[in-house]
């Protein structure tokens, strides 16, 4: 069986850009809802990845019971 959309939802890269130097980087989406911090691989500034209005952390279970409802009775 395949991974859950929030499975795979957790796993999709984000593209942000390094508030110090403004490199453009890709973090994981698992990482924004840990919210671990990541090197720039460019200046070396350590950035805090903070999800303050849990967004991310809620997005992953939202997509999977959007897709189920529209899914529902198809199936029988």
């Amino acid at each position: 069986m395949g991974e859950s959309l929030a499975t795979q939802f957790l796993s999709a890269d984000l593209e942000t850009a390094c508030p110090s130097c403004r490199y453009l980087m890709w973090v994981r989406y698992s990482e924004v809802v840990a919210q671990t911090a990541v090197i720039c691989p460019c200046c070396y500034a350590q950035i805090w990845l903070v999800d303050e209005t849990g967004s991310a952390q809620n997005a992953g279970d939202v997509v999977q019971q959007q897709i189920s409802q529209a899914l529902k009775g198809l199936f029988r």
